[in-house]
């Protein structure tokens, strides 16, 4: 129940949004276009690199993949290098999910599976992959509780050398020096007219809440909560969880990075993350 609330939620926002995720039309085009040049980036990393001299077949999983941008650009890359790919792209919005599928077979072929899950979840997948990509800088999603259960499980399903991709822009610096955190915002990257509101702050989870309304329709609307992450603070928590962190300056204005891990501990499970103490408090 909880998955379909958070699926069903995560629609509603981003239907508000001109995000690109029909990869056919002229927005997407556009956007992936713009995804295979940050992903040949990304190939030239040492560790990427090192896994594709030593391996034939490679396995990728995109987390939170939506239409799957970014596992389909990567996979195609490495498919033009010569190295065979299986990817799996996982969300829990179905109706990505089957754009994800239809148009990647279109690109890369039969090499992709699509899966509806929670990027907590994924350890419970019974594959283990080379390299796991979050890409699409979906981090806000997450509040600091919820993304170490994030690296826990995909640490988890990578294999011993493998390697996890983080695309992240640095929010803090936009957020709160360069731009100042507003009140009210027009939200400048949606075709749509629409605003959001301050609403709240939540001390314990870090997040700040925002009501984002449809001008033009003010009925849509829809109140959501997101952790303004920064680079830093990304990078400091996968160590926790991998043995050496890497980043990619990808030189966009918004100050937007890779961040990989290499190598995941496996010291912490996904099951040794128990419910603390103050999260069951703050629920009540």
């Amino acid at each position: 129940m909880k998955r379909k609330k958070l699926s069903s939620e995560l629609s509603k926002l981003y239907s508000l949004f001109l995000w690109p995720s029909n990869p056919e039309d002229e927005k997407g085009k556009k956007y992936f276009k713009i995804t295979l040049k940050l992903m040949k980036q990304l190939i030239n990393n040492m560790w990427i690199r090192e896994i594709l001299a030593t391996k034939k077949e490679i396995k990728i999983i995109e987390i939170c993949g939506g239409a799957g941008f970014g596992g389909v650009a990567l996979t195609k890359l490495l498919l033009e290098n010569g190295v065979d790919v299986k990817l799996i792209v996982t969300d829990l919005r179905k109706e990505t999910l089957e754009t994800a599928l239809k148009w990647g077979n279109t690109v890369i072929g039969n090499r992709i599976e699509v899966s509806l899950v929670d990027a907590r979840d994924v350890w419970k997948l019974k594959e283990r992959f080379d390299i796991a990509l979050l890409y699409g800088i979906s981090t806000p999603h997450f509040n600091p509780w919820e993304i170490v259960k994030v690296f826990a499980s995909v640490s988890n399903t990578l294999v011993s050398e493998g390697i996890f991709v983080v695309d992240e822009a640095d929010r803090r610096y936009k957020i709160f020096l360069s731009q100042g955190y507003q009140f009210v915002l027009p939200e400048g990257h949606s075709d749509k007219f629409v605003v959001s509101f301050h609403k709240g702050y939540n001390p314990i989870c870090g997040t700040f809440k925002r009501t984002f309304v449809n001008m033009d329709n003010p009925k849509i609307k829809l109140s959501a909560e997101h952790f303004f992450w920064g680079v830093a603070e990304v990078g400091a928590l996968m160590w926790t969880f991998f043995e050496d962190i890497d980043f990619i300056d990808l030189k966009l204005k918004d100050m937007q990075y890779f961040i990989l891990g290499y190598k995941p501990r496996k010291i912490i499970t996904p099951q040794f993350l128990r419910e603390p103490t103050i999260l069951k408090k703050s629920i009540k």
